[in-house]
């Protein structure tokens, strides 16, 4: 990582050396230490990490676990985040930002909807750096995402997920902390 301006800050040693000095041995350092412990770009995004290996995913009655395999050079700082939803698209999504752990909490799922028809789950986990984009996802399946069904009795309607991050709310998947930096508040585009 490097800061951008290094044709400036030979300016200011030509003009003020101890400056120069101070800034080149001191300050940009800093800047590029605590950017890179805090897994973020001193002047933007960082490139995002690899994609998972695989994700394994184990069932008992309505206990689901699963555990991600990451074996790719990361860098302190990565999250991992699951998503499970009932179809392979993805759409309405549970996600589940698990932090660091590549093994989760078990996810305690119910078996059929209200109609009684079995669900169908599916399971893709990204990787994240805070200052970087999502990895592409990796299904549990390999590349393409495989369905898993509970083993019990519970009928429950699965609400929509309504997304991570700056996605709006019932927004994007796969967007981990978010394809913004900021989200605006929703309101009307210009008071009248």
């Amino acid at each position: 990582m490097s800061i951008p301006g290094q044709d400036l800050l030979a300016q200011i040693e030509q003009q003020y050396p101890k400056l120069g000095i101070y800034l080149r041995r001191y300050v940009n350092p800093a800047i590029q230490q605590t950017a890179s412990n805090a897994a973020v770009g001193p002047s933007g995004d960082i490139p995002a990490p690899a994609p998972p290996q695989s994700v394994n995913v184990s069932t008992a009655g309505e206990l689901m676990q699963v555990t991600i395999d990451h074996d790719s050079p990361i860098q302190k700082g990565v999250r991992y985040i699951t998503h499970i939803a009932t179809n392979p698209q993805f759409s309405n999504a549970i996600i589940v930002d698990h932090g660091a752990s590549r093994c989760p909490p078990h996810f305690n799922l119910p078996t059929k909807d209200s109609s009684g028809h079995t669900h169908n789950y599916y399971v893709a986990t990204i990787a994240q750096y805070p200052g970087s984009r999502p990895s592409a996802p990796t299904y549990f399946g390999g590349s393409a995402p495989s369905p898993i069904n509970m083993g019990g009795t519970t009928q429950l309607d699965v609400m929509p997920g309504t997304g991570s991050g700056t996605a709006s709310n019932g927004g994007d998947t796969f967007v981990g902390l978010g394809k913004s930096q900021l989200r605006l508040p929703v309101g009307p585009k210009r008071a009248v």
